[in-house]
């Protein structure tokens, strides 16, 4: 997850996505006064969200994992980018260190940070490829998705959930000889290639279940899903939230971990 002026900053773990969501999130601040520096980790207040429906949270951090050398958190010196809401920590001899805060929160808070969806769109490119970061931000639905959040919900923050879908073919086996020769055709390469019929077909299950805001808003319409001869008689999709440290909800669906997403059928012919 990241806000949408931070996609240049994703680390290469996080590029790895082929469809976006678009969310509202409360909005996050740091307590500067609340920063204390320890040897071993770094403790601080997060504000989390605004007005009568702000709550706060410490927070303890090391900035270096188990595979970096140590240092002395008391050494750093910090500073916090409000408007990107980066936190920057220098004395280190190798370079200044920068968090966003949205990610600190995210991996140490004990709680589940409020996903509600809003917005569901493609992060793909003719072949199923994954867009560079600077297409999906200078992509002009999301464009005009950013503009109607920021004027109806100045309260929340928008953040851009990036998910990344691997496939897999589950078989429906029936009496008939030919479906079955059909079958062992489809089925004798293990994997199933993703592909935007896949992706497509993936991004109409999710749109359909959790019927977001503004898709309904921007009429986004989904045609029927064939590819090359193989028909699929429904779609299920997994998302894993509890992994990012996420509630996911809309207006229509509160989303349970894991929980199957299953759109069938896809078309009439099946």
């Amino acid at each position: 997850m990241s806000y949408p002026y931070d996609l240049d900053y994703l680390l290469p773990d996080d590029q790895r996505y082929n469809i976006y969501v678009a969310t509202l999130i409360p909005k996050l601040s740091i307590d500067e006064d609340s920063v204390q520096f320890f040897e071993n980790y770094i403790r601080f207040d997060v504000v989390v969200g605004t007005g009568e429906h702000t709550s706060r949270e410490i927070l303890d951090i090391s900035i270096f994992s188990d595979d970096k050398p140590e240092f002395d958190h008391r050494k750093f010196e910090f500073d916090y980018e409000k408007p990107r809401k980066a936190m920057v920590f220098t004395g280190w001899k190798k370079g200044p260190i920068e968090l966003s805060l949205l990610h600190v929160y995210r991996e140490d808070s004990k709680y589940y940070l409020d996903t509600e969806i809003v917005y569901i769109g493609q992060a793909f490119g003719e072949n199923g490829e994954r867009l560079p970061a600077e297409e999906l931000m200078s992509d002009p639905m999301l464009q005009k998705v950013e503009e109607a959040l920021l004027r109806e919900y100045p309260e929340k923050d928008l953040a851009l959930l990036l998910l990344e879908f691997n496939s897999q073919l589950l078989e429906e086996i029936d009496s008939e000889d030919e479906d079955l020769i059909q079958l062992q055709e489809i089925t004798k390469n293990p994997s199933l290639e993703l592909n935007n019929q896949i992706l497509n077909a993936t991004e109409a299950a999710l749109i359909n279940y959790f019927e977001p805001e503004y898709n309904k808003k921007l009429n986004n319409d989904f045609s029927n899903v064939e590819d090359h001869g193989l028909h699929y008689h429904s779609v299920t999709v997994q998302v894993h939230p509890d992994i990012m440290g996420l509630k996911l909800f809309s207006k229509e669906k509160t989303y349970i971990s894991n929980d199957p997403i299953v759109s069938s059928p896809l078309h009439s012919n099946s």
